[in-house]
């Protein structure tokens, strides 16, 4: 058997490595274009989020995506080597915090884990709740043990501060550490439950007080807080009527959607059956701890109400780390359910771990199908056409635009660096206002370039209150600008010559 676990190992361990080396070669894509294309605009003009680039985003994520461009120099094969990097250090605290279950499950968990992230491909890397994840995993390292000092207490603060200053809801994770830390207070210490709880919760509150009041005297600084909030206030009540079909959807019929997303659980379900059998076989502390931070990042999505795929990153890896506590074949005085445990686990994971489709196609020698090659033909233009002082204006969010301009290092015309928000809730005052202020910003600035994406892909939120036409850009389009290069998937309109 213990050749047989070897194996088993062995195999994992080459596949990761294997697909780690093909993903160097991936391209940005999906959200990482915006938000680097966004951090490269911090680097070289200066520009704040909230006060001179209109996005809804954590300004935790702002600051992750600068931090990460600046290391990798916006290069698109130097950020694939810090995502390998990052995926490194989260698999090496895995292990540190896992040993204590054994060198397998430690070991299995680190892989299980690296082979799951990569097999989302391109569109799934260097996510927000990718990077959150670190500071999670760091935390559970810290945490997971038979008691808290008072300076685990404050680093446990600080790193699920700084995780919801990527993502609020990400805090959540705190509630298992400060639930168990509690009890043990008053078992062990024989103190009264209201002590306990200050005991615990204050160097906690003061730790998570800590990244949150950085950013947000960060913000105040440089004029970005009161437009941060004003987003917060007025815009993200829109945002989150909008669910993971893009379909705006409120009252009863958003209660219902959730409902029926939550129990799905991203389609990582499967993993319960051998997460059950690990907590089964090792009923400590330790491993309710884990079960716990499942639950929480289980309920996660819910408070988006979008459940994408990376949204269910943290979740699939607490219960890939209480299924390797299945993998596991001391088991001669077990009932004989469990002791099938390692075979199920073995079963579970050929059923739901395999190479991405990114992956495959790489090896047949085919193109890697994403939005890459329309952004290739738009830097191409770009490289031969823009001259300096030139600005363009983008009219697409994931489609390539922002990813050419990246390449190319293209300077935007106006706040916008995307233009979904403009097309839901358009009878809304706030979304109103957005319109106006971008058309009179487009007149002050006339870029000489517009790109418009026009393909089926482009992500248009559908239902009530919502349009797929913006009648005052159209015609501020025909009254100052020519199409210059037309495709099938998108425009490049240039400013007429008076």
């Amino acid at each position: 058997m213990r050749r047989l676990s070897n194996l088993f190992i062995a195999l994992l361990a080459g596949l990761l490595i294997l697909q780690a080396a093909y993903s160097l070669y991936w391209p940005i894509a999906h959200d990482e274009a915006p938000l680097f294309y966004e951090a490269f605009l911090m680097r070289t003009e200066g520009r704040m989020p909230y006060k001179d680039m209109f996005d809804f985003q954590m300004p935790g994520s702002f600051a992750a995506y600068y931090v990460l461009g600046r290391l990798g120099g916006f290069n698109g094969f130097r950020i694939r080597i810090l995502d390998l990097l990052i995926l490194g250090a989260l698999l090496a605290v895995t292990y540190a915090f896992m040993r204590r279950f054994g060198r397998s499950p430690a070991i299995v968990a680190g892989l299980l884990f690296g082979l799951k992230y990569l097999q989302g491909g391109p569109s799934l890397s260097l996510q927000r709740e990718y990077l959150l994840l670190v500071f999670v995993a760091c935390a559970v390292w810290i945490g997971m043990r038979d008691s808290l000092t008072l300076r685990h207490r404050l680093s446990l603060g600080i790193l699920f501060g700084l995780a919801a200053v990527i993502k609020p809801h990400a805090a959540l994770g705190l509630l298992p550490f400060l639930l168990f830390d509690i009890s043990d207070m008053v078992k062990r210490r024989n103190i009264s439950l209201i002590k306990a709880s200050m005991q615990s919760i204050l160097p906690v509150g003061i730790g998570f007080a800590i990244p949150v009041s950085i950013i947000t005297v960060w913000l105040a600084i440089t004029g970005a807080l009161i437009p941060f909030l004003e987003i917060a206030k007025n815009y993200w009540p829109l945002y989150a009527q909008i669910n993971g079909a893009l379909i705006v959807n409120t009252g009863t019929e958003r209660t219902l959607n959730i409902l029926d997303n939550i129990w799905r659980m991203g389609r990582n379900g499967i993993w319960l059956i051998p997460a059950l059998l690990g907590v089964f076989l090792n009923k400590n502390k330790q491993t309710y701890l884990l079960a716990s931070l499942a639950l929480c990042y289980a309920i996660y999505p819910a408070f988006s109400g979008q459940f994408f795929q990376y949204h269910y990153i943290p979740l699939a890896y607490f219960l890939i780390l209480l299924s390797s506590l299945a993998f596991t074949f001391d088991l001669p005085s077990k009932p004989f359910i469990l002791r099938l445990s390692p075979f199920i686990f073995s079963l579970v994971v050929l059923l739901n771990v395999r190479p991405s489709f990114t992956f495959l196609q790489q090896l047949r020698g085919e193109p890697i199908a994403t939005s890459t090659d329309r952004a290739a033909e738009i830097e191409r233009f770009l490289d031969k056409y823009l001259e300096e002082g030139d600005a363009v204006q983008p009219l697409d969010w994931t489609g390539g635009t922002l990813l050419a301009m990246l390449e190319s290092r293209a300077h935007i015309a106006t706040p916008y660096v995307f233009d979904f928000y403009f097309y839901h809730h358009i009878s809304s005052p706030y979304i109103q206002s957005l319109r106006a202020d971008f058309i009179n910003d487009l007149r002050e600035s006339h870029p000489r370039f517009m790109i418009e994406v026009t393909s089926i892909d482009k992500p248009w939120v559908e239902g009530a209150d919502t349009s797929h036409e913006f009648p005052e850009l159209r015609q501020f389009i025909e009254e100052n600008y020519e199409i210059t290069l037309y495709k099938d998937d998108y425009v490049i309109y240039e400013l007429k010559q008076h």
